[in-house]
């Protein structure tokens, strides 16, 4: 009798247990959705429904969609699986296994910018408010995309579809809230298949695929293309301006880390990757010159309104070509470099301030013209305030007919003969530069051409050729000293391109 009794007790016990763990269950299930709600709500947050199981520590939110000022965030679902609960009921903190989120669309309106002050006391107000933790250790996002507007609701400035990104003990606090990135983590996978940014009114940049495997940054297909003609484009500018068309089959970064140093982003990745870049570069000279002060490469890096360090940059298997169009009547003159290979060292303007501040390096292999070897080193120093420079090269054997190209657009000129070896080696600073140059032909004629560019001037063609020292083979010649004052309103190629032909006219004369 007294087993039964027991056995009933016991029953009962579970009974009375079971349903208080159930009127437990719904009372924190409520407590939870509730508080999800209310949060929410005070985000400005929109959904359909918020649904929790305490049971198998579940919670999702369907199809939520916020506005903040200039920018709206629209979700399809956002599911929280293995959510510890007493965590939360002990000390309000947020730990969750797991969060997926679906179909997220990111949209930036940036029709009117905020003043950086009223930011930056908004940040600093809602980050003293939040008293919580919250440690997510998994974040699975699918499906989703990243678009920014500037001048209209209607055009892209950039679009990104994101295909997959996955994050791993992704923390928030009070001092992550305040930084510009208000959270921390320590593995980031992202997957896109397509990203397109337009740079501006005349060029648009797009990626093909883009993966970030934690700090392993690939990219594959990307392209800068012009969005008009040749004709066109000149249409769009009132001055000269290089018309660009831009294709990388790969680029990598090996080990990219990025951080933010004293307001400014600083990037740094030891080792970086171009495969088979193709470049086409296309100037008018029949517009207005820009008259504007270019500033030396040096300068420019010295300037960035980043921080980067590039420890070696390795260009492979690439060309480059650049037209240019002297007279609306003739071909445009071109020149081109294929088979270009190129290594790039110390690309950096970090502490330029330190007396050990290397120099960036530079190192380039290509087939001049598809016919002569051209090797060339180059040097300089962006730590230096006068942008102090040295270039040296040389080439190998080149006749004049593949050089005709350039000479009768751009100098109204017919070459005959071969060019057998030229080495030339300068150094200077924005403003002088000086060295040598050695330059061996062979059989070497000029044939000056009238205003058609088609027929030939003998007069002034003869009495040219009488000008050239006209030796069979001119192999003793000498290394001819040059200078040249800098024309700070055009580019270094420019510069070095004069330095050149300075040192052409003394060896020819």
């Amino acid at each position: 009798m007294k087993n039964t009794k027991l056995a009933v007790g016991i029953l009962i016990g579970i009974g009375l247990l079971a349903i208080g763990l159930l009127f437990l269950n719904n009372y924190l299930e409520k407590r939870i959705k509730t508080g999800i709600e209310d949060n929410l709500k005070k985000a400005k947050v929109t959904f359909d429904k918020v649904d929790v199981k305490l049971l198998d520590r579940k919670a999702e939110v369907i199809n939520p969609f916020a506005k903040l000022e200039n920018k709206t965030l629209k979700v399809d679902t956002i599911k929280l699986n293995d959510i510890h609960i007493w965590n939360y009921i002990t000390k309000k903190d947020i730990v969750v296994g797991n969060l997926q989120i679906s179909k997220p669309v990111v949209k930036f309106y940036n029709f009117q910018k905020k003043s950086e002050d009223s930011t930056n006391s908004d940040k600093a107000k809602g980050s003293s408010k939040f008293k919580n933790k919250i440690l997510i250790k998994n974040v699975n996002i699918r499906d989703g995309s990243f678009e920014i507007f500037e001048e209209d609701s209607t055009s892209h400035r950039l679009f990104a579809n994101l295909k997959a990104i996955t994050m791993e003990q992704v923390r928030v606090n009070a001092q992550t809230l305040k930084e510009t990135i208000p959270f921390n983590y320590e593995l980031i996978l992202l997957n896109a298949d397509s990203l397109f940014y337009d740079m501006d009114k005349q060029h648009e940049l797009a990626i093909g695929d883009l993966e970030i495997d934690n700090n392993r940054v690939t990219i594959a297909d990307l392209s800068i293309n012009p969005k008009f003609s040749k004709e066109a484009f000149q249409k769009t500018i009132n001055k000269e301006k290089d018309r660009y068309q831009l294709s990388i089959d790969t680029i990598l970064l090996a080990d990219l880390n990025w951080t933010m140093q004293n307001d400014s982003l600083k990037f740094q990745n030891p080792y970086t990757e171009l495969k088979s870049a193709n470049f086409k570069i296309y100037r008018d000279k029949t517009l207005p010159d820009d008259n504007s002060f270019k500033p030396m490469y040096s300068e420019m890096i010295r300037k960035m309104p980043i921080l980067i360090q590039f420890d070696s940059i390795q260009i492979a298997d690439s060309y480059l070509k650049y037209e240019e169009n002297i007279r609306d009547d003739r071909e445009a003159g071109m020149v081109e470099f294929s088979d270009l290979n190129m290594s790039i060292s110390n690309f950096t303007n970090i502490g330029i301030r330190r007396e050990d501040f290397p120099k960036i390096q530079v190192i380039s292999n290509a087939s001049f013209m598809k016919g002569a070897p051209l090797h060339i080193e180059w040097q300089f120093d962006v730590s230096s305030r006068s942008d102090q420079f040295q270039i040296s090269g040389d080439m190998g054997r080149l006749s004049a007919a593949q050089m005709n190209e350039f000479f009768k657009a751009g100098m109204n000129i017919e070459a005959s003969g071969e060019i057998l070896n030229m080495y030339f080696n300068f150094y200077g600073n924005e403003n002088q530069a000086q060295g040598e140059m050695r330059l061996e032909y062979k059989d070497f004629k000029v044939e000056v051409l009238r205003k058609d560019g088609k027929r030939k001037n003998k007069i002034i063609s003869g009495l040219a050729n009488l000008i050239v020292r006209n030796k069979a083979l001119n192999n003793k010649a000498n290394y001819k000293e040059i200078s040249y004052q800098r024309d700070t309103t055009k580019s270094f190629w420019n510069y070095l391109w004069n330095l050149l032909k300075n040192g052409a006219l003394k060896s020819f004369l």
